[in-house]
């Protein structure tokens, strides 16, 4: 079975201070330039992939900040792969989706993994 590569990444993790995500983002892609206001960090990382926005926003969904790097030049597959890679660096809970984002019904449960201490668990969120 081949795994799929999401064409973006994006994650949410449970931490309020934008330049703790930043620098764990920095040293996890290379080197970002960062512009920065007090919610909003907006980066270019480039690697041997190619170039990227990557979008820090503070607060997107109740305590959670988004990371989304807009095109996927990381080594990473899926935004999975991606949450588990930000879980070593910092001891914060993170949430992503269980696959690549697509239009669902209304009744469809919004179904998340969460990773907590290295323990990654499916969780309804929303």
């Amino acid at each position: 079975m081949t795994k799929t590569r999401y064409p973006d990444l994006e994650i949410y993790i449970k931490a309020p201070e934008l330049d703790l995500v930043a620098d764990a983002i920095t040293a996890m892609l290379g080197a970002v330039s960062w512009s920065k206001t007090p919610s909003l960090y907006q980066g270019l990382a480039i690697t041997d992939q190619g170039n990227s926005a990557v979008i820090l926003q503070s607060r997107a969904y109740k305590a959670f900040t988004s990371i989304w790097l807009k095109a996927n030049i990381s080594t990473w597959d899926t935004d999975l792969d991606f949450a588990l890679a930000l879980s070593a660096k910092l001891p914060s809970e993170i949430r992503c989706s269980i696959d690549s984002w697509q239009e669902q019904a209304d009744d469809a449960p919004d179904l998340w993994w969460r990773i907590l201490d290295g323990v990654q668990k499916q969780v309804q969120w929303g």
